[in-house]
């Protein structure tokens, strides 16, 4: 009996071992993450990136404005225009949108900064007149 619980133990940390093992293996061949500042207007920050990532928010504030403009519609025909349903899908959609407008400002100004950079990735060369 004592054979049995000592082979079964055996199996157990081995397979342990091996777990562990792999993990460590795939903790080690991990590429360190590089953290943008969204804030910074700092050219070494990676500015396009910024201006990428506040443009895909600005696509999905403006759906999410867009339903909530859709939904107060809808709410209007079934519960009256004076329901709460329809006043508050119309301050969400507001909300939305100008939640999207704020950040298009955001990109912008982030897009200014990336603009240099932009261009010398476009133009290595000193004269791009060429």
């Amino acid at each position: 009996m004592r054979n049995l619980w000592h082979t079964a133990h055996s199996h157990k940390v081995r397979w342990g071992g091996l777990i562990v093992l792999c993990l460590l293996s795939a903790a080690g061949c991990a590429q360190p993450v590089e953290t943008i500042e969204m804030n910074s207007f700092d050219p070494s920050q990676d500015q396009a990136a910024i201006v990428g990532y506040y443009r895909s928010q600005i696509v999905d504030l403006r759906e999410k404005a867009s339903e909530h403009a859709e939904s107060a519609v809808r709410y209007e025909h079934l519960f009256g225009p004076e329901s709460d349903w329809v006043s508050g899908a119309r301050k969400l959609s507001q909300y939305y949108a100008e939640s999207a407008q704020e950040l298009e400002r955001l990109a912008e100004a982030h897009a200014k900064v990336a603009q240099p950079d932009l261009q010398k990735r476009r133009c290595p060369t000193s004269d791009c007149s060429h």
